[in-house]
């Protein structure tokens, strides 16, 4: 492990040192990252007190901070959306990747969170629903109108298909009804 720079900066490192009143203490390298170590628990309290005390103003000042950052936001309001619309450009497959993730990992969840929101306003989805159907009814002919014409075997053999299960239908009633019982 090499040693730490002189602390003067004159040499490389205290033994290098040109200087024979240098302040050195004599401590190796391995000695000084322990004692380094031993200080960390005072640092870290130190920390933990500057928390406390930031914790404390924050919960005895929580309207004056809610006012100064809803000011804050007033002020700067674009300069803020700016941020947050360049940050979501530039993050945008993560977020995709985190959102599918939780998706997956989330699916009964959420299904029932939608199954539960669509009982509780089964009556104002099918407001909107409706309301939507009729600013939009002739959208809605137009497109199955071109599918209808894009698709005209496919549809065809569909309605034959119909047609043709609806006349056994017919036929197996009207033979129930002529020979009932067998």
């Amino acid at each position: 492990m090499p040693l730490p720079p002189a602390p003067c900066g004159k040499a490389d490192t205290c033994e290098h040192c040109p200087y024979p009143d240098c302040r050195y203490d004599g401590l190796s390298a391995m000695e000084y990252k322990a004692s380094y170590s031993a200080d960390a628990d005072a640092r870290h309290s130190n920390m933990d007190k500057r928390a406390d005390q930031r914790r404390a103003y924050r919960e005895a000042n929580r309207e004056k901070i809610a006012d100064q950052r809803r000011a804050y936001y007033e002020a700067n309001r674009e300069k803020i959306a700016d941020q947050r619309r360049a940050w979501y450009e530039a993050n945008r497959e993560k977020i995709a990747d985190q959102q599918r993730a939780y998706r997956e990992a989330n699916r009964e969840k959420i299904a029932d969170q939608r199954r539960a929101y669509y009982e509780a306003n089964r009556e104002k989805i099918a407001d909107q629903r409706r309301a939507w159907y009729e600013a939009n009814r002739e959208k809605i002919a137009d497109q199955q109108r071109a599918y209808r014409e894009a698709n005209r075997e496919k549809y065809n053999a569909y309605q034959r298909e119909y047609y043709r299960r609806k006349k056994e239908q017919r036929n197996e009633r009207k033979n129930e009804a002529e020979h009932p019982g067998g």
